[in-house]
């Protein structure tokens, strides 16, 4: 038998992490999942027009890398990575479970997840897979790292808008 990771321990870790993210830190990001029964494909599976579900807030610790700019014929363009950790018991709570695909925003910039880190556990143990059993050990976060990605791209906000009355009262399609 284990003689730390207990299930004493993992309620002092759950509370103190939860206390650190929520309380002193207290950074919020709004996570939009993707929803595939609505999003309509091609015959090559490929979507351009993607549609999510209502978002979520939920807390993150976030780490944003550089911002590299390139410069094209067409003009300058920007790029970005990050990192957002979630404490899983917060995703339990929301009912969330981030996914490749899934779009997070944070200060009004919007990043697709590229990959999940879901390996960071205390003592080692992860409850669910232990051979010491479900009373040892705890599986503490998802890790989320993801790009920067263009608003107009993603059709959660609407970025092109404006007077769409011509002369005669009829209305022009939208995205035009």
């Amino acid at each position: 038998m284990a003689l730390y990771g207990s299930k004493r321990d993992v309620a002092l870790f759950r509370s103190l992490n939860k206390e650190l993210l929520h309380r002193i830190i207290d950074t919020e990001v709004l996570a939009y999942k993707l929803n595939l029964s609505s999003t309509q494909v091609n015959i090559y599976d490929e979507s351009d027009t993607k549609v999510y579900n209502e978002p979520i807030l939920i807390y993150s610790l976030i780490t944003l890398d550089e911002q590299q700019w390139t410069s094209e014929d067409y003009g300058s363009d920007v790029t970005q990575t990050s990192t957002f950790a979630f404490l899983r018991d917060d995703l339990i709570e929301k009912d969330f479970r981030p996914e490749i695909g899934d779009v997070i925003e944070y200060r009004s910039r919007f990043f697709e997840i590229d990959s999940l880190i879901e390996n960071q556990t205390v003592v080692g143990k992860d409850p669910d897979s232990s051979f010491t059993g479900p009373n040892f050990g705890y599986n503490v976060s998802i890790i989320c790292q993801a790009h920067m990605t263009r608003q107009s791209k993603l059709n959660i906000v609407k970025t092109r808008f404006g007077n769409s009355v011509s002369i005669n009262n009829s209305t022009l399609p939208n995205n035009l």
